[in-house]
């Protein structure tokens, strides 16, 4: 096992077969990125368990996204590409970076709802996750979501993620009480895992990728 200190991630572009996760540049990606999820309740449903957004303008969104996201060592935000159309079509980032105990956490996730229950959510994990336990050797990459977001907790589920607990009456977000549920992957589960997104994503594997991880 490598010891510590483990490296920073290094901010790079990210190449899988259906996304291409590039370094977010907001004046590059905040048009496209508004208007694929701005507009209708549908695009807008996205922003119900964040901590921000939706955005009055394309104006705003960009000062969020120059003012919390970018320059930053913490978070690193990545706006994910399609490779089909070569549009932006979400975001993701790593945070909570701790070099020292080779941890990571993924979040900032949304994805316009065109590319919902595509292989671009599931790819966009892989290429963090590929990121962080083979090319950075870290031990620990988790995920935290609002206790009432199905979609969120199922995707981590899904993925191999295991349910470490809630915190309860963790925030209070638009005005109501949020539970938090965690979940963690390790490298005690990276390899199965790895092997279950590599079935799933590129050899036509028939099984979901929930049943491969429960296998």
């Amino acid at each position: 096992m490598q010891h510590h200190p483990w490296d920073a991630p290094d901010y790079i572009q990210l190449n899988g077969q259906f996304v291409t996760l590039k370094p977010l540049v907001p004046e590059r990606d905040v048009d496209a990125l508004y208007a694929a999820s701005h507009g209708t309740p549908e695009k807008e449903a996205i922003w119900n368990y964040m901590l921000y957004g939706p955005f009055e303008t394309a104006s705003a969104m960009q000062t969020w996204m120059e003012t919390d996201m970018v320059g930053k060592s913490d978070p690193l935000p990545w706006t994910v590409f399609d490779n089909s159309s070569q549009s932006p079509v979400g975001i993701v980032a790593l945070l909570a970076i701790v070099p020292n105990h080779g941890r990571a956490e993924i979040g900032h996730v949304w994805f316009v709802p065109a590319v919902h229950k595509t292989k671009v959510n599931t790819e966009s994990q892989f290429l963090l996750l590929q990121h962080l336990f083979d090319h950075h050797s870290y031990r620990r990459v988790q995920w935290k979501c609002d206790a009432m977001n199905h979609a969120s907790r199922t995707a981590a589920t899904r993925m191999g993620f295991l349910h470490e607990g809630r915190f309860r009456q963790h925030m209070f977000v638009r005005g109501r009480n949020r539970d938090t549920d965690w979940f963690a992957m390790t490298t005690k589960e990276w390899e199965t895992c790895r092997a279950n997104f590599q079935k799933w994503l590129y050899s036509g594997e028939s099984l979901s990728l929930m049943q491969l991880n429960n296998g």
